[in-house]
């Protein structure tokens, strides 16, 4: 006969944190998270991550990608016939 012995795995187990806000804030955050149909502690934790994200984010970052266009190397001679191009255009 084996008898297996309860173990706790507390890797998996989340972290608790506990602040304290004045009442009148608490009370802003519930009237917030009820409006979208949230507790408390999910408005919170969704504006936690998004303030961490847009903390580590560069403001740039949206705006920069990469693309599979060719480009030619700049010279001297490509410079010059695009600046011509542009004095033409503005007739």
């Amino acid at each position: 006969m084996t008898t297996e012995i309860g173990v706790c795995d507390t890797a998996d187990m989340s972290e608790t944190l506990t602040i304290r806000v004045p009442a009148e804030e608490k009370a802003r955050w519930e009237k917030a998270a009820a409006a979208v149909r949230e507790s408390v502690a999910e408005y919170v934790r969704g504006a936690v991550r998004q303030r961490t994200q847009a903390a580590s984010q560069s403001p740039w970052e949206p705006h920069l990608g990469s693309t599979n266009v060719t480009v030619p190397a700049p010279t001297n001679a490509n410079i010059r016939r695009a600046f011509a191009r542009r004095r033409r255009h503005k007739g």
